[in-house]
């Protein structure tokens, strides 16, 4: 009796994939060394010329030839335009442990010292654009039962990143939530006595949703089940971010073509470099050269040896050189040193400066191409208004990973407040020179508007603009507190100065608006009647008024004239005293 047997039957964790996961991944190897370049890159795709270049010649080529990264450098062009914006991205509340973490402190989100703009910027940005996937865990050691509330509020989530080659299978709804993803974990083996490193061990993790909660499965790499573990989560917290293809998907191929082509070149400019001499003969000329076997008598008698040498023609020694003169019979072409041409040396370079200009094209082709893989019909027509060449399908890729991210981390720490992301919506360059222009245009229109609450809302933009990428979460959060908690948000000198002349403002609340300590509104009207009290008894006296005859004193007028020229108490020290009188 013959009995049939799935072939699915004996399955283990190990050797599922996602069909996608198949037919990706030789693309996804290539897409890796070509970004990663270097030596790799060249001993992988560096072909022999055919059958004419033998083994030796071939490695001795390659151990010449070099990468050139033009595709990598192109990728890392596009990475740079997105990163120089990401200073701009606003995290607006969510809970604490998240808000120190983005902001890179308390050993930041990875607990290796990256921010959040740090993290998506140095590692997931680069991945993205040169594989189009990667996924993010979001991680948290569990608390033991009855450990102590100072131990178990240090304890928050973290994130760590995994490669797509390391996403083996996933499995989503129809509204694009991950229900199930398996994934190839890759952990280092550290000796017991040294502690150092000393290789690295694999195993599988398997989260599937159970029952509205997460469970957590871990497997060997014979696909045995190592232990069950259930979070109480509602969503599994890994995150994908995906493009619709990656940015090497056209030029990958370009960078294979170039570096095959570089290789030759070198292999010509080190083997054809050599030029060598050339001069016309003439046969008959050059027979009698030719070196009879004969004895000094001129018997055709050999000795021992001889007669080997005498059935061989020996070339003449040719001396040549800068000091040495060279004979040429009549009618022949003067000698001379010969090279090979260099014209297939120029097409090979001209032909290399041809495919990096089209890699070039190709990588911003590749960008404005790109499709976002969730966008709502709302977004898109937002998008298409302000957005720059496909760099802001990247940031709202970017910009919905750290949302999800977010998401999950509040989740861990059992609070309803979830840090809202957003990211710009303009990813053309800005310098420092372009940020300053910025926040003048918006300060011009901050008194502009009656409203305390919008001129708050512009003057923190302004903050954030100049210095929030400079300054730590606490220091922007007291800068933020201050604003709110200050009657006034339009603080310009001149208008101040303006509205206390008109009357528009009292003496006090000028002083406190221009952030000037308390007590010297008092300070400053006890130096004013100290200074009215000097002008009334200066001008006391009917002499200093041009009427001496009610003057008790003759020198009154002269007197006067001494103490307003004293400058001691004047803030700019100016000479008081007036020229020589005009006729």
């Amino acid at each position: 009796m013959r009995r049939w047997i799935s072939v699915f039957a004996d399955l283990r964790v190990q050797g599922i994939t996602h069909p996608d996961y198949d037919a990706s991944l030789a693309n996804w190897t290539k897409y890796r060394k070509t970004f990663r370049a270097g030596k790799e890159f060249v001993n992988d795709y560096l072909e022999r010329f055919s059958n004419r270049e033998d083994w030796g010649d071939f490695r001795d080529r390659k151990r010449i030839s070099y990468c050139p990264a033009h595709a990598k450098a192109a990728v890392i062009d596009i990475k740079n335009a997105i990163y120089q914006r990401m200073v701009d991205i606003r995290r607006d509340g969510g809970p604490d442990t998240y808000t120190y973490a983005a902001g890179g402190e308390k050993g930041g989100v990875d607990f290796d010292g990256n921010s959040m703009t740090g993290f998506i910027g140095r590692k997931i940005l680069p991945e993205l654009l040169s594989m189009g996937k990667v996924g993010v865990y979001v991680d948290k050691k569990p608390i033991a039962e009855g450990a102590d509330k100072n131990v178990t509020r240090e304890i928050r989530p973290y994130i760590y990143m995994y490669r797509t080659e390391s996403i083996r299978s996933w499995s989503k709804t129809q509204e694009g939530v991950l229900t199930s993803v398996l994934l190839q974990d890759t952990n280092e083996v550290t000796d017991t006595e040294t502690g150092l490193v000393i290789g690295l061990s694999r195993q599988y993790r398997l989260l599937k949703m159970v029952d509205g909660k997460v469970v957590v499965s871990l497997y060997n790499l014979k696909g045995e089940k190592l232990s069950d573990t259930q979070l109480d989560l509602s969503q599994i917290p890994f995150v994908i971010f995906e493009l619709s293809d990656s940015l090497l998907v056209d030029v990958a191929d370009y960078q294979i073509a170039m570096t095959n082509l570089a290789s030759s070149d070198m292999n010509y400019s080190m083997k054809s470099n050599f030029p060598f001499y050339t001069e016309q003969f003439n046969p008959i000329a050059d027979l009698p050269m030719l070196r009879q076997a004969t004895q000094g008598n001129g018997s055709t008698t050999t000795q021992d040896g001889e007669a080997g040498e005498a059935a061989t023609a020996k070339s003449p020694v040719v001396e040549h050189g800068t000091a040495q003169g060279r004979k040429y019979p009549k009618g022949l072409e003067r000698p001379g040193f010969i090279n090979p041409s260099a014209e297939p040396l120029h097409a090979s370079m001209d032909k290399q400066a041809q495919l990096k200009e089209e890699i070039r094209e190709l990588i911003n082709l590749s960008v404005s191409n790109l499709q976002p893989v969730r966008a709502s019909a709302e977004s898109k027509q937002e998008d298409s208004k302000g957005l720059e060449a496909g760099l802001s399908y990247i940031g709202m890729e970017l910009q919905y990973g750290e949302s999800k991210i977010a998401e999950v981390w509040s989740e861990y720490e059992a609070t309803e407040s979830i840090a809202k992301v957003t990211y710009p919506q303009n990813y053309s360059l800005k310098t420092d020179n372009d940020r300053l222009n910025e926040a003048k245009k918006y300060r011009e229109e901050l008194p502009t508007i009656p409203s305390i609450d919008f001129q708050r809302v512009v003057a923190k933009e302004i903050v954030n603009m100049l210095i929030g990428h400079k300054v730590t979460v606490d220091q922007l959060k007291a800068i933020y507190a201050q604003i709110d908690e200050s009657a006034v948000v339009v603080t310009d000198p001149d208008i101040i100065a303006q509205d206390l002349e008109r009357g528009l403002v009292s003496t006090e609340t000028a002083s406190a608006v221009r952030l000037y300590p308390k007590g010297e509104v008092e300070k400053a009207k006890a130096d004013h009647m100290e200074r009215l009290i000097r002008i009334r008894e200066a001008q006391s006296d009917p002499a200093s008024r041009g009427n001496l005859d009610e003057s008790a004193d003759d020198a009154a007028a002269r007197l006067e004239k001494e103490k307003s020229r004293i400058t001691d108490e004047d803030e700019v020290v100016v000479d008081k005293t007036r020229g020589v009188a005009k006729s």
